[in-house]
């Protein structure tokens, strides 16, 4: 299964491009259930679950780490350095790896609701909890980026 990606290239600009998984068949719960597609998307540490109004805008920032980000409801949109952007609705995937570089704009265009799940193979410890810290003091605080 191909997903959208935003990476850092070695100029340090930020692109959109694709990361592709190998799907597998899997059964749908035990025999005699009908097989299905799995898409492994690789050993995760922990889930966070973001809420922001409508018209809140990030600026250019960089992913703290390497994460997925899951639209739960709303509308996102995310513009990379390269001037290029996406939408994003329910359901859509993105894998954040522009860990360095000049990043990434993100917008609510609608009342967002994301899950951030962060991705085992580049995160450390002290990372994470810094992250998550961060996470939860800014919806705490009822951040909001204009």
């Amino acid at each position: 299964m191909r997903f959208t990606r935003i990476f850092t290239d070695e100029t340090g600009e930020t692109h959109v491009g694709s990361h592709e998984v190998e799907d597998r068949n899997v059964a749908l719960g035990p025999p005699p259930n009908p097989p299905g597609q799995m898409s492994d998307c690789g050993p995760m540490t922990s889930l966070a679950v973001f809420s922001v109004p409508a018209g809140t805008s990030a600026p250019a920032h960089n992913a703290p780490q390497a994460y997925i980000a899951i639209v739960l409801a709303g509308e996102a949109e995310v513009v990379t350095s390269d001037g290029e952007w996406r939408r994003f609705l329910p359901g859509e995937i993105l894998f954040c790896d522009d860990l360095t570089g000049k990043g990434h704009v993100t917008r609510a265009i609608s009342d967002l609701k994301l899950a951030f799940v962060h991705r085992a193979q580049a995160v450390s410890e002290g990372v994470l909890s810094a992250c998550d810290a961060r996470i939860l003091a800014d919806a705490a605080t009822g951040l909001r980026f204009t």
